[in-house]
């Protein structure tokens, strides 16, 4: 098993991250996790939640960025902050940083965003590398990158190393959107439910080429429009992540779970998603 903090696009967060794991087993009293109610901030603390439970160490969750007195770690969905820690007491500032992330062709870093999500999964495998939720929930490792802007923009290296990453170890298998079993495509009015159904059916029949053309056809409609972005485009499209269990991919799970703050409170909102990754590894 590889740890997250030996990659070279933590290098710039691994001591902090590790000191942090050391100090939190050292703790003689309730940790208490902080972070704003968003669905960014709720796949961060669902992460560190899950590994506090499989360690049996004590916390409290607050929706809040206040700095209270006793030990707490804090969550910051952009670079607004800097990862960082103090201690006596403890305190852990976990905030998305950009770092050099894939070598081009051409032998230059490309960098991109190493977001509180991808930190936040790197300190849950610190606390608890064979913890039963803590292992679970690895393969949201990646969703931190999907939910920033960065790919709206231009290709996220940082998303497809880190994605390589768990195809590497196993952890996920990437597939075309006609291979998922229950794929949500509500949130992209450029993809025909009954074109997408039809072309499901037959997948299986088709040879490479014919696959090909399917979803050119299926995509149509995007090539006229100035969003997704073509880095966007190719992961909902062919690049879909399923992970052990799943019957919905990645960007599906997550297209989903924004309806619970339409239809909540942000705090309920985020304690639902939280609370329902950490009990089912999935949304």
């Amino acid at each position: 098993m590889r740890h997250l903090v030996h990659e070279a696009q933590y290098s710039s967060v691994s001591d902090i991250l590790i000191s942090a794991s050391k100090e939190i087993e050292r703790l003689n009293e309730p940790l208490l996790l902080l972070c704003q109610p968003t669905l960014s901030s709720s796949l961060s603390m669902a992460v560190i939640e899950s590994s506090l439970v499989d360690n049996g160490i004590a916390y409290r969750r607050k929706f809040s960025i206040d700095e209270p007195q006793s030990p707490w770690i804090k969550i910051i969905d952009d670079d607004s902050e800097i990862t960082s820690i103090e201690t006596n007491p403890f305190r852990l500032t976990i905030s998305t940083s950009i770092v050099d992330g894939l070598i081009s062709h051409n032998g230059e870093y490309r960098k991109g965003p190493l977001t509180s999500v991808a930190q936040s999964h790197a300190l849950a495998q610190l606390i608890s590398p064979n913890g039963i939720r803590t292992r679970r929930l690895r393969p949201w490792l990646i969703s931190g990158n999907w939910l920033n802007h960065a790919m709206d923009n231009s290709y996220d290296p940082l998303y497809s190393a880190l994605r390589d990453f768990l195809l590497d170890e196993g952890i996920i298998r990437v597939v075309p959107l006609p291979e998922v079993p229950e794929p949500n495509v509500s949130e992209y009015d450029w993809i025909d439910e009954n074109i997408l159904n039809a072309v499901s059916s037959r997948w299986g029949s088709l040879d490479l080429e014919g696959k090909a053309r399917a979803l050119s056809n299926l995509v149509r409609d995007s090539l006229i429009r100035s969003k997704p972005s073509t880095s966007r485009l190719e992961e909902i499209v062919w690049h879909c992540i399923l992970a052990p269990g799943w019957s919905t991919d990645m960007v599906s799970q997550i297209s989903s779970a924004r309806v619970f703050w339409e239809d909540n409170s942000p705090n309920i909102a985020s304690s639902k998603v939280i609370d329902k990754l950490i009990r089912d590894g999935k949304m």
